[in-house]
C-alpha cells in the first residue's frame, strides 16, 4: 500500500524532523566559554531561617582568552548570559559561600535561548590575595549545578575576582557553562 501523493512529502518531512531532533538531543555535551561582570552585590534576605544574600547578579558574553582567562567585551560575540544567585555565608579570603538558589538565562546569536534555575553550588576563595586555587592570585573558584528548562542538567564552573572588596571594580567573572 502506498501513501497518496499529497501525504507522502509531509510524512517524509515529519520523519526527517524527528530524526534531526533526536540526533540533536543525543549529541555530546556542549561547553561554552564566558566572561562578564558582577553587576549587583545582592540584598540581605533569609532563606529557610538562615541569613543570606539574594539576587546577586552576574552578566556577560561568550568567550575567554586562549589561556582560559577573562576576555573583554564583546568576546566572541556569539551570545549573552545572565545569572542571579542566592547564597549563605560571607565572601572572604580563606572562606566560602554556599549557593542555595537562583535563576539563569543564555541567549545565543543564532536565536537559541536557554534558561533555568540555579540549584546549588559553592564559591571558594584562596587563603589570601597571593594564593591561587587555579584561577589566579586572590581569585575565587566557582562551581554550580543548574537545571535547564526542558533539558538536561547543566553545570557552571569558573572564576570570580571580587576581593579585596573595592579593589576590583566591577568584579570580573569567567568560566564555562557545560550544557
Amino acid at each position: 500500500m502506498s501513501f497518496p501523493f499529497r501525504l507522502r512529502y509531509p510524512v517524509l518531512s515529519i520523519a526527517i524532523a524527528i530524526l534531526f531532533v533526536g540526533s540533536a538531543l543525543a549529541q555530546s555535551p556542549v561547553t561554552v566559554k564566558v566572561s562578564g561582570y558582577e553587576l549587583f552585590l545582592g540584598y540581605n534576605c533569609v532563606i529557610g531561617s538562615v541569613p543570606a544574600t539574594c539576587g546577586t547578579t552576574f552578566s556577560g558574553w561568550t568567550g575567554e582568552t586562549s589561556t582560559g582567562g577573562w576576555l573583554k567585551f564583546p568576546g566572541t560575540a556569539q551570545g549573552a548570559w545572565s545569572i542571579r544567585v542566592n547564597y549563605t555565608g560571607q565572601p572572604m579570603f580563606d572562606g566560602s559561600v554556599t549557593i542555595v538558589g537562583g535563576s539563569w538565562q543564555f541567549h545565543f546569536k543564532n536565536g537559541t535561548s536557554l534558561r533555568g534555575t540555579v540549584k546549588n553550588g559553592i564559591v571558594t576563595w584562596p587563603s589570601d590575595a597571593s594564593s591561587d586555587l587555579g584561577c589566579g592570585n586572590g581569585v575565587a573558584l566557582v562551581n554550580a549545578n543548574l537545571s535547564v528548562s526542558g533539558g538536561a542538567p547543566t553545570t557552571l564552573s569558573g572564576c570570580l575576582h571580587d576581593l579585596p572588596k573595592g579593589a576590583v571594580i566591577p568584579p570580573k567573572v569567567w568560566g564555562l557553562f557545560n550544557f
